[in-house]
């Protein structure tokens, strides 16, 4: 355990909350102890910086509002100390319509986010529920691929059946190049980036533009995603049901999952020192 706990990051699904959104009542108390100590509080996740994830903490029913956010599993960066977002290594429009068409063979849904609402191929009930959990409204491509590769953007992202996890993952690693990889962000999400983003390297880069050592700083997380953050905080924790890489790449794991308070009770017994 670090000596001193400057600022915490944590991945939202499957780590602040659970599926349904929902955040575990001792964690969510954890963090209100935290933030009355002075420590910094954020969150570091794949989806973008934009209105709804300003309206986190008040959804959540949290008395304060964030102080930093990494968004685009890497490719934004927010923090209350600096207006601006910052934004980092985006694909550019060729490269966006090469991924896609060399995914078209699984036949998967495609997405990205543009402004404040996501663009889809197609809708469907994943595309309905990823409405719900963003906040954002979505615009229908109707099949037209062209449609979703009108801006440089953060990334390109396929949603599946779950239950194809590992053949997806499979064929998308086989794709891989020095333009742009793939990451599995969650059973049935699968994202094409730049080589260079990860969380990790936004970690660095709020480390560096606050003067905050990355040795104060504690990351919470459990998928892919999550693996270079995880490594590269000054403590990094993965919970009981995350991946295994993540695991790997961790200084600790929860000895509960995120459904049983597994950040929360984590926070309490070894950072609070609530036993």
């Amino acid at each position: 355990m670090i000596n001193k706990v400057s600022a915490i990051f944590a991945d939202i699904d499957g780590t602040l909350v659970n599926k349904g959104e929902n955040i575990m009542p001792v964690t969510k108390q954890a963090l209100e102890t935290l933030h009355s100590q002075g420590v910094l509080l954020g969150l570091s996740t794949g989806r973008k910086i934009n209105n709804g994830m300003f309206q986190r903490a008040k959804d959540w029913g949290l008395s304060f509002q964030f102080d930093m956010m990494i968004g685009m599993n890497g490719g934004q960066l927010w923090d209350r100390f600096h207006p601006e977002i910052e934004n980092y290594y985006l694909l550019k429009t060729e490269t966006m319509k090469e991924i896609i068409d060399r995914m078209s063979p699984l036949d998967l849904n495609v997405m990205i986010y543009e402004d404040e609402h996501m663009v889809t191929l197609r809708f469907d009930d994943m595309i309905a529920a990823s409405m719900k959990r963003n906040h954002m409204k979505v615009v229908v491509a109707d099949g037209n691929a062209d449609r979703l590769c009108v801006n440089d953007n953060y990334n390109v992202l396929f949603r599946f059946d779950p239950e194809r996890t590992e053949e997806v993952a499979a064929f998308a690693e086989t794709l891989a190049c020095e333009k742009y990889h793939a990451i599995l962000t969650s059973p049935g999400i699968i994202e094409f980036m730049d080589p260079r983003v990860n969380k990790g390297m936004a970690l660095h880069k709020f480390s560096e533009r606050n003067n905050i050592p990355v040795c104060e700083i504690m990351a919470f997380g459990d998928m892919d995603n999550d693996k270079e953050i995880l490594k590269e905080a000054g403590w990094g924790v993965c919970l009981l049901n995350g991946s295994d890489i993540s695991k790997s790449m961790s200084d600790a794991v929860t000895e509960y999952p995120c459904t049983e308070d597994g950040m929360g009770r984590y926070l309490a017994k070894y950072v609070l020192n609530q036993g």
